[in-house]
């Protein structure tokens, strides 16, 4: 399933989350910290440890312009129609080579926020993500969708969530290596949904 044109050609950006993110930060931390260590031999037979000079990660990061998502009753032309919003935060990842399979396991964590608005019928909402891979000049290679479940507690109209996403492989050889790809990390919008994002300022939740 490809990228849309129209999001293809926007840029990455990497962007932080401010404030009350103890929970949050412990979890995406810790995978940080990780770095681009090994996982494990996931695929078994000879690997080789990525983030170094010689093996290094791919690049990650969000979509511009499919960093946030605005979920709206009917046409949502006054704020009183907002059901809920949600933006992306900090993305991070580690890799694995593998020497055997010319291949290169990466596993990755974002963070993100998400607030009811004053048209929302349930505390609970699904939001829809994506991974694409892409290479370098723009080359499609493949894209999953995810769903994150995202549940408000009781009292609290805003809430963070941490999604881990591992084990997308990717194949390199000769000349190849992590550099070639970026992986990006945004909501899956519906063509009303990234029209909304171009037309109407958004303010941040946070």
């Amino acid at each position: 399933m490809p990228l849309p044109t129209e999001l293809r050609r926007l840029p990455i950006f990497r962007s932080r989350l401010r404030g009350g993110l103890a929970p949050v930060v412990a979890t995406v931390a810790a995978l940080a910290l990780a770095g681009c260590s090994s996982i494990g031999g996931i695929f078994g037979g000879s690997t080789q440890t990525g983030g170094t000079t010689q093996y290094p990660c791919p690049a990650v990061g969000v979509l511009q312009g499919a960093d946030h998502i605005t979920l709206v009753r009917g046409a949502g032309t006054d704020l009183t129609d907002v059901m809920a919003k949600a933006e992306l935060g900090r993305v991070v990842s580690k890799c694995e080579y593998n020497t055997s399979d010319s291949t290169i396991t990466v596993d990755i964590a974002f963070e993100g926020i998400a607030e009811l608005g004053p048209a929302a019928t349930s505390r609970s909402l699904v939001l829809d993500t994506f991974v694409a891979v892409t290479r370098r000049f723009d080359a499609f290679d493949n894209k999953k969708v995810y769903q994150v479940p995202v549940t408000f507690e009781p009292g609290q109209n805003r809430m963070r969530f941490v999604q881990n996403i591992d084990g997308t492989v990717i194949p390199y050889g000769g000349q190849a290596d992590g550099r070639i790809y970026q992986i990006l990390i945004g909501f899956q919008l519906t063509a009303q949904q990234l029209e909304y994002n171009r037309t109407v300022p958004y303010t941040p939740i946070r």
